[in-house]
């Protein structure tokens, strides 16, 4: 009977082993979960930001659009923003555009890379100085934004226009 006690606890302890690297390997799975969140915040924040930037335009501040841009983006897509240079008709036209956005999701995450869909509505305004009437529309744009993670903070290197169509939305 002794030969069975032995192998009773045994198995019992090797039970016990499993259990301890179950609830082990659970804890650490809840970590990297919550790490994910504030990641997918991180990022879903940084598209955000950029998107809102991008859409948002007064032609009584066209010099402050590419800086803007420039600071939340990187590698090809900040030197071609840094080099862009506004319509000379925005002012005569007097364009403003303003941007809401209605969804984004993370679509794709690593350590040091992400992509987001955007959904953001945008309302263009403009006075047609040879008529002298004040005109506007509003458009609805997905974009897909692939972001990299430097310095800690995420930014934007791909910006991709998927759609733009009329948003049925009364423009302010």
């Amino acid at each position: 009977m002794s030969g069975g006690r032995v192998t009773g606890y045994a198995l019992l302890g090797v039970a016990g082993l499993l259990f301890v690297v179950a609830a082990f390997s659970g804890w650490r799975g809840a970590q990297g979960i919550a790490g994910r969140e504030d990641d997918t915040r991180s990022v879903e924040a940084a598209a955000r930001k950029f998107v809102l930037a991008y859409g948002t335009f007064d032609y009584r501040e066209p010099n402050t659009y590419a800086a803007r841009l420039s600071g939340l983006a990187t590698g090809a897509l900040r030197e071609v923003l840094s080099e862009a240079a506004i319509a000379p008709d925005a002012r005569t036209m007097q364009r403003r555009i303003s941007t809401h956005i209605e969804a984004i999701s993370v679509t794709a995450l690593s350590e040091t890379q992400a992509t987001t869909a955007v959904t953001a509505v945008q309302e263009r305004r403009w006075s047609d100085p040879v008529i002298g009437t004040a005109l506007s529309e509003a458009v609805r744009q997905r974009v897909t934004c692939r972001l990299v993670r430097e310095d800690g903070r995420w930014l934007v290197v791909e910006l991709r226009m998927q759609s733009e169509a009329p948003a049925h939305r009364e423009v302010r």
